[in-house]
């Protein structure tokens, strides 16, 4: 649990920062991280945060900057996910931590910046917590199937083919995020290159549920029926 408050607390700075800075001055340009996107300040910035409150916990390996600090365990971060949307005012976007441990993600937290929705997954349960307060909801796999979510859609083949399926989606631009919520919604595509630091946290957030993952593509699903139908689709490339 310290780990877990430590993020929490590090989320809640990273949201009174944003909520306290101009925003101009959070979007100029700052260099290209060792992910390859132009950074901006408040990917710095967040970094410079997450590295302050949890840098005791393990060595930081983070989209802007790559290693941080020297331990045995390792803290994989997307210190903002979603930067594109927060530069141009789209309410979806976030931070992303995961806990490795011998190799293995222990610990998984998503949050979203825009409502302090905080997304815990361990070994042992997936909650829903808030930045602001100690209140948190046990999550359970929703049993309705509405929309789901397409990532990275916007130059891919499948459009038509997801439509002759009758699979209605949206595409928000937070890979983390979209993750985080897969209990919710139908399913949960990308398509396109796939970056440690945007999937650590949000992989383990599907783990029970069905899943498939390459170099091109990565699927999470609910629904045994809708998975199967994707992935046909996305096995034929």
């Amino acid at each position: 649990m310290e780990f877990i408050q430590a993020v929490k607390d590090a989320n809640l700075e990273i949201y009174k920062l944003i909520n306290s800075t101009s925003h101009e001055k959070l979007c100029e340009n700052t260099k290209v991280g060792i992910g390859g996107d132009l950074g901006i300040v408040i990917d710095c910035e967040a970094e410079k945060i997450f590295a302050k409150h949890l840098l005791k916990f393990g060595k930081i390996y983070s989209e802007e900057s790559g290693y941080i600090g020297d331990n045995e365990n390792t803290i994989i971060l997307d210190p903002i996910d979603g930067s594109e949307n927060f530069k141009s005012n789209i309410p979806y976007f976030g931070t992303s931590v995961a806990l490795k441990q011998n190799e293995k993600i222990t610990d998984a937290i998503t949050t979203n910046l825009v409502n302090g929705d905080m997304f815990i997954k361990t070994d042992d349960t997936f909650i829903k917590a808030s930045i602001f307060n100690n209140e948190k909801k046990y999550l359970q796999i929703s049993k309705l199937n509405t929309i789901g979510i397409f990532e990275k859609a916007y130059n891919s083949h499948l459009h038509s083919k997801l439509k002759e399926l009758n699979l209605k989606y949206r595409s928000p631009g937070a890979l983390a995020l979209s993750l985080a919520i897969c209990y919710e919604v139908s399913f949960v595509l990308f398509e396109g290159k796939i970056r440690e630091f945007d999937i650590a946290a949000g992989w383990k957030m599907g783990e029970e549920l069905f899943r498939f993952k390459n170099d091109k593509y990565l699927l999470v699903s609910k629904d045994k029926i809708i998975f199967d139908k994707i992935y046909q689709l996305i096995k034929k490339g």
